[in-house]
């Protein structure tokens, strides 16, 4: 066996492999033992590249690719079923792949001494296979990718393949030369997807930033009011025997009229610190209270009403997420409305969440895949807050619906807590 074949060999059974850990995206959650998936993804190089190089036949070779699958799945927590679905579903695409190779490029053109450009040639399909399953069937809840995005990463892939074909039809390039080109392209290709993993776990991280800054904020907030309402009973505490005093003297001589105006302006002194709602839910009274200031800050009337249990089972995250980003939209639909107003009514009926978020919108709201469009000039930066609110929807039984009459935004939410 020349030095060549070997590195060809060694070349592609890596890639085959990592192609094969792009896959698991799809197929499971990131969990498992860190050491034996490494064992796992050893094991599957070695066995592939062992029955390559000493038992070259194309039954062995499917037998390799099929342990090593195996064992890259049982190094992954999750069902059998889904196990097996990831095993079957590589090698059914793989094999397709080879027939296609075959039946469109090998046998029309005869080309018998190109087998390690037709290997990396099949891997770089294999690799598109991957996107294309990833972006359809994935899983992953975190932030999703512009669809500019995809679509420059799906076009530069098909320059790949387009060219890695024309050259093979070029009769005057050589083997070596075919492959190591083909191999460059499939290479910068896997970097690119690794790069958009990278671009991802950004976008996510700097979500769960945000509304962590948000809910430090909101506990900001919080402790602000509890503080002057300590301080009100501290200064209220400390007249204590002068009001009584007050009280008794004005008591003794029969000025029933003067008592009740003393003990009004005691109660007027005793008024807290505004807390626009207390339903007896922390978490969802700090955030509500925070972006409900920040609407009388800009002088829009509110209508409350909130009536949950205190135990509600609903996370402060997530409380964060789908609160903030729809009333954040509703006070900043208000900018430029006349007598500008929003009314916020959540109810816990029946183990389930109902929400009803309302503000004027003078604007016609234009929808495009279900959600509407945001009307802030630089799109490309806005309009994530409704699509994350429905990612976290999402994770629960529910319904997320619009409504837009009679100069009103409405947006309705049930979900089963």
């Amino acid at each position: 066996m020349t030095f060549e074949k070997a590195m060809v060999i060694l070349f592609t059974k890596v890639a085959q492999t990592v192609i094969a850990e792009r896959f698991t995206h799809t197929f499971f959650d990131n969990d498992g033992n860190r050491v034996r998936k490494v064992f796992a993804y050893l094991f599957s190089v070695f066995i592939a590249i062992f029955v390559n190089l000493f038992f070259y036949k194309p039954i062995f070779n499917f037998l390799s690719i099929f342990l090593g699958l195996s064992a890259i799945a049982l190094s992954y927590n999750g069902t059998i079923k889904r196990k097996c679905i990831f095993v079957f579903y590589i090698l059914a695409v793989s094999c397709l792949i080879d027939l296609v190779v075959s039946a469109f490029l090998i046998k029309p053109f005869g080309y018998d001494g190109y087998s390690a450009f037709v290997s990396i040639f099949a891997l770089l399909l294999l690799h598109a296979a991957q996107l294309i399953t990833e972006r359809f069937f994935g899983n992953d809840l975190g932030i999703e990718l512009n669809n500019r995005y995809w679509l420059f990463i799906i076009a530069s892939l098909l320059v790949c393949i387009i060219t890695s074909i024309v050259i093979f039809m070029d009769k005057t390039v050589s083997s070596f030369s075919l492959s190591l080109v083909c191999g460059a392209f499939l290479l910068v290709n896997i970097i690119i997807s690794y790069l958009m993993d990278d671009l991802v776990k950004s976008s996510q991280k700097a979500l769960e930033n945000q509304v962590l800054r948000d809910q430090v904020s909101s506990y900001e907030r919080e402790i602000m009011l509890q503080n002057e309402n300590m301080e009100a009973l501290r200064s209220f505490r400390h007249d204590m025997k002068r009001h009584f005093a007050e009280i008794s003297v004005l008591a003794s001589t029969g000025e029933i009229e003067q008592i009740k105006n003393y003990v009004s302006a005691m109660e007027n002194n005793l008024v807290e610190s505004r807390r626009l709602v207390d339903s007896g839910n922390t978490a969802l009274d700090t955030v509500l209270n925070y972006m409900l200031q920040r609407a009388v800050d800009k002088k829009i009337q509110l209508n409350v009403k909130v009536v949950v249990p205190s135990d509600l089972k609903l996370s402060a995250y997530d409380m964060n997420i789908i609160f903030g980003n729809l009333l954040e939209n509703a006070i900043e639909a208000q900018k430029d409305v006349k007598n500008p107003s929003i009314d916020l009514e959540i109810n816990y009926l029946m183990d389930s969440l109902v929400v009803e978020i309302s503000n004027r919108c003078l604007q016609k709201v234009i929808f495009k895949g279900g959600l509407p469009i945001t009307t802030k000039q630089s799109v490309r930066e806005h309009g994530y807050g409704l699509k994350n609110v429905k990612k976290v929807l999402d994770k629960y039984i529910s319904t997320l619906d619009f409504e837009c009459s009679d100069e009103r935004f409405t947006v309705k939410i049930l979900m089963k807590i």
